[in-house]
Protein backbone atom coordinates (compact mmCIF):
# COMPACT_ATOMS: atom_id res chain seq x y z
CA UNK A 1 0.00 0.00 0.00
CA UNK A 2 1.05 3.58 -0.51
CA UNK A 3 0.70 4.44 3.21
CA UNK A 4 3.46 2.02 4.26
CA UNK A 5 6.62 3.26 6.00
CA UNK A 6 8.85 2.45 3.03
CA UNK A 7 6.73 4.77 0.92
CA UNK A 8 7.66 7.60 3.26
CA UNK A 9 11.35 6.74 2.88
CA UNK A 10 11.00 6.67 -0.89
CA UNK A 11 9.12 9.96 -0.82
CA UNK A 12 12.02 11.37 1.21
CA UNK A 13 14.38 10.32 -1.60
CA UNK A 14 12.28 12.29 -4.07
CA UNK A 15 12.25 15.35 -1.81
CA UNK A 16 16.03 15.23 -1.29
CA UNK A 17 16.63 14.73 -5.02
CA UNK A 18 14.57 17.82 -5.77
CA UNK A 19 16.33 19.77 -3.01
CA UNK A 20 19.69 18.95 -4.57
CA UNK A 21 18.55 20.79 -7.69
CA UNK A 22 18.36 24.04 -5.75
CA UNK A 23 21.31 23.72 -3.36
CA UNK A 24 25.00 23.39 -4.05
CA UNK A 25 26.87 20.10 -4.14
CA UNK A 26 30.21 21.60 -4.79
CA UNK A 27 31.19 25.06 -3.61
CA UNK A 28 34.90 25.34 -4.27
CA UNK A 29 36.83 28.54 -3.65
CA UNK A 30 40.33 29.45 -4.77
CA UNK A 31 42.14 32.62 -3.80
CA UNK A 32 44.95 33.80 -6.04
CA UNK A 33 47.55 35.92 -4.29
CA UNK A 34 48.71 39.15 -5.91
CA UNK A 35 52.15 39.06 -7.44
CA UNK A 36 53.82 38.35 -10.73
CA UNK A 37 53.23 35.53 -13.16
CA UNK A 38 54.89 34.48 -16.38
CA UNK A 39 52.96 34.17 -19.60
CA UNK A 40 53.12 30.68 -21.08
CA UNK A 41 55.43 30.38 -24.06
CA UNK A 42 57.25 33.67 -23.35
CA UNK A 43 59.58 35.08 -20.75
CA UNK A 44 57.29 38.05 -20.07
CA UNK A 45 56.01 38.65 -16.56
CA UNK A 46 52.75 40.34 -15.69
CA UNK A 47 51.36 41.82 -12.52
CA UNK A 48 48.45 39.74 -11.23
CA UNK A 49 45.85 41.31 -8.97
CA UNK A 50 44.63 39.12 -6.15
CA UNK A 51 41.32 37.59 -7.08
CA UNK A 52 38.98 35.00 -5.70
CA UNK A 53 37.51 32.39 -8.01
CA UNK A 54 34.54 30.37 -6.81
CA UNK A 55 32.95 27.37 -8.51
CA UNK A 56 29.48 26.14 -7.60
CA UNK A 57 27.83 23.01 -8.92
CA UNK A 58 24.29 21.77 -8.40
CA UNK A 59 22.10 19.47 -10.44
CA UNK A 60 21.15 22.22 -12.88
CA UNK A 61 24.01 24.73 -13.17
CA UNK A 62 27.79 24.93 -12.98
CA UNK A 63 28.66 28.54 -12.16
CA UNK A 64 32.01 30.29 -12.05
CA UNK A 65 32.33 33.47 -10.01
CA UNK A 66 35.31 35.81 -10.22
CA UNK A 67 35.57 38.27 -7.32
CA UNK A 68 31.92 37.57 -6.48
CA UNK A 69 30.63 38.30 -9.99
CA UNK A 70 29.12 35.54 -12.12
CA UNK A 71 31.50 35.05 -15.03
CA UNK A 72 30.27 31.77 -16.54
CA UNK A 73 27.22 29.54 -16.19
CA UNK A 74 26.65 26.16 -17.82
CA UNK A 75 23.56 23.97 -17.74
CA UNK A 76 24.28 20.39 -16.62
CA UNK A 77 22.07 18.29 -18.90
CA UNK A 78 23.52 14.98 -17.71
CA UNK A 79 22.78 15.70 -14.06
CA UNK A 80 19.28 16.92 -14.90
CA UNK A 81 18.68 13.66 -16.75
CA UNK A 82 19.95 11.55 -13.83
CA UNK A 83 17.78 13.45 -11.31
CA UNK A 84 14.75 13.02 -13.58
CA UNK A 85 15.41 9.29 -13.90
CA UNK A 86 15.89 9.03 -10.11
CA UNK A 87 12.61 10.80 -9.33
CA UNK A 88 10.67 8.83 -11.96
CA UNK A 89 12.13 5.49 -10.91
CA UNK A 90 11.43 6.18 -7.24
CA UNK A 91 7.81 6.99 -8.10
CA UNK A 92 7.74 3.70 -10.00
CA UNK A 93 8.94 1.92 -6.85
CA UNK A 94 6.31 3.64 -4.70
CA UNK A 95 3.43 2.74 -7.01
CA UNK A 96 4.65 -0.81 -7.58
CA UNK A 97 3.53 -1.85 -4.10
CA UNK A 98 1.38 -4.76 -5.30
CA UNK A 99 4.37 -6.89 -6.35
CA UNK A 100 6.92 -6.79 -3.52
CA UNK A 101 9.52 -8.97 -5.26
CA UNK A 102 9.54 -6.64 -8.23
CA UNK A 103 9.57 -3.68 -5.86
CA UNK A 104 12.70 -5.05 -4.12
CA UNK A 105 14.40 -5.38 -7.50
CA UNK A 106 13.45 -1.81 -8.37
CA UNK A 107 14.85 -0.55 -5.05
CA UNK A 108 18.15 -2.26 -5.88
CA UNK A 109 18.16 -0.50 -9.24
CA UNK A 110 17.40 2.73 -7.38
CA UNK A 111 20.65 2.18 -5.43
CA UNK A 112 22.52 2.09 -8.73
CA UNK A 113 20.83 5.28 -9.94
CA UNK A 114 21.68 7.15 -6.72
CA UNK A 115 25.30 5.95 -6.90
CA UNK A 116 25.45 7.04 -10.55
CA UNK A 117 24.17 10.45 -9.45
CA UNK A 118 26.85 10.74 -6.78
CA UNK A 119 29.62 9.60 -9.11
CA UNK A 120 28.44 11.97 -11.86
CA UNK A 121 28.62 14.90 -9.46
CA UNK A 122 32.09 13.99 -8.25
CA UNK A 123 33.18 13.34 -11.83
CA UNK A 124 31.89 16.74 -12.95
CA UNK A 125 33.75 18.39 -10.09
CA UNK A 126 37.05 16.73 -10.97
CA UNK A 127 36.71 17.43 -14.70
CA UNK A 128 35.36 20.99 -14.65
CA UNK A 129 37.13 22.53 -11.65
CA UNK A 130 40.88 22.98 -12.03
CA UNK A 131 42.93 21.54 -9.13
CA UNK A 132 39.82 20.26 -7.35
CA UNK A 133 40.18 18.75 -3.90
CA UNK A 134 37.64 18.19 -1.17
CA UNK A 135 39.72 20.19 1.31
CA UNK A 136 38.78 23.56 -0.23
CA UNK A 137 35.03 22.90 -0.21
CA UNK A 138 32.78 24.92 2.04
CA UNK A 139 30.63 23.33 4.73
CA UNK A 140 27.47 24.37 2.91
CA UNK A 141 28.51 22.24 -0.07
CA UNK A 142 29.32 19.29 2.17
CA UNK A 143 25.68 19.29 3.25
CA UNK A 144 24.66 18.84 -0.40
CA UNK A 145 26.85 15.75 -0.73
CA UNK A 146 25.57 14.48 2.62
CA UNK A 147 22.00 14.68 1.28
CA UNK A 148 22.92 12.25 -1.48
CA UNK A 149 24.45 9.89 1.07
CA UNK A 150 21.26 10.21 3.12
CA UNK A 151 19.26 9.25 0.00
CA UNK A 152 21.28 6.02 -0.07
CA UNK A 153 20.38 5.42 3.59
CA UNK A 154 16.69 6.07 2.94
CA UNK A 155 16.77 3.67 0.02
CA UNK A 156 18.39 1.02 2.21
CA UNK A 157 15.72 1.49 4.90
CA UNK A 158 12.95 1.21 2.28
CA UNK A 159 14.50 -2.03 1.04
CA UNK A 160 14.57 -3.46 4.57
CA UNK A 161 10.89 -2.63 5.15
CA UNK A 162 9.82 -4.05 1.78
CA UNK A 163 11.70 -7.26 2.59
CA UNK A 164 10.03 -7.43 6.03
CA UNK A 165 6.61 -7.06 4.39
CA UNK A 166 7.45 -9.89 1.99
CA UNK A 167 8.59 -12.14 4.87
CA UNK A 168 5.43 -11.31 6.81
CA UNK A 169 3.22 -12.27 3.86
CA UNK A 170 5.17 -15.51 3.30
CA UNK A 171 4.86 -16.48 6.96
CA UNK A 172 1.12 -15.75 6.91
CA UNK A 173 0.78 -17.93 3.81
CA UNK A 174 2.56 -20.78 5.60
CA UNK A 175 0.08 -20.60 8.49
CA UNK A 176 -2.91 -21.07 6.17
Amino acid sequence: MIQRVQSLYLLGIIIFALLTCTGQFIDYQVRMAPGTATIEGTNDTVQVNGKAVSYTLNAIYFNTYTNGVLSESKIQYGLILIVSILVGWTLNVIFGYKNRKKQMLHVKINFVIILAYLSAIIGKAFTQIPDFSFSNMTIKASVGLAMIMFMLYLNFRAFIFIRRDEELVRSADRLR
